[in-house]
């Protein structure tokens, strides 16, 4: 079955023009203090990698058996580059996120090698890790996230709408896109393209 073309766009006029407040840095239109700002972004951050790596594990993907790319890490970054999988890059770049978006608060702005081994060894799952290890571990991650979390307070949804106002619009400015091309080469049928007219009536209303 085709997909219709208008399946992931939202016509109504208030979704046609979502308002993005002002960034943090505005004082003016910001409640919020410095370190519950940066509380918020580590928060998302890590919220983010964690629902990365919890949807590699959900396709299969298992970090403490996967002895290939294990090894393969050790080479030279040139070639650890070509060798290892797509997966096991996500991965890595999961664990990064989160784990700087931890240390940040903690350590202030230098992060040493003896802090990225002690959070490298207590949240992320290591080969030959069981189980209840690997639980324990996705458990820390999460804590870690609701720390900061808990301390940007308010922050941390504001930021949170912000965010996902971004994302709709541009999912909507990709849709535009691809309708306007359809609708110039004549692919859209008669009840599409008095959907796309509509569409465009809309987005010039929400402009003014």
């Amino acid at each position: 079955m085709s997909q219709n073309p208008f399946d992931k766009f939202d016509v109504s006029e208030t979704a046609l023009a979502p308002t993005v407040t002002a960034p943090l840095t505005e004082d003016i239109k910001n409640p919020f203090t410095e370190t519950q700002n940066k509380a918020a972004s580590f928060a998302y951050r890590q919220l983010k990698a964690i629902e990365e790596t919890d949807a590699l594990m959900a396709g299969g993907y298992n970090p403490s058996t996967d002895i290939y790319n294990y090894i393969a890490s050790a080479l030279p970054d040139v070639f650890e580059g070509l060798v290892t999988s797509e997966n096991y890059k996500k991965w890595q770049r999961a664990v990064t996120d989160l784990s700087t978006a931890q240390l940040r608060p903690e350590t202030g702005a230098v992060i040493n090698d003896t802090e990225i081994v002690w959070i490298d060894e207590t949240m992320w799952d290591k080969i030959w890790d069981g189980e209840g290890v690997r639980k324990d571990k996705r458990d820390a991650r999460y804590r870690a996230y609701m720390g900061n979390k808990v301390v940007a307070g308010k922050a941390y949804d504001r930021l949170v709408k912000e965010m996902e106002a971004g994302d709709q619009e541009k999912i909507q400015k990709d849709s535009l896109s691809a309708l306007t091309d359809m609708y110039n080469k004549g692919q859209l049928n008669e009840e599409q393209e008095a959907k796309y007219l509509e569409l465009q009536k809309l987005r010039k209303l929400g402009e003014q």
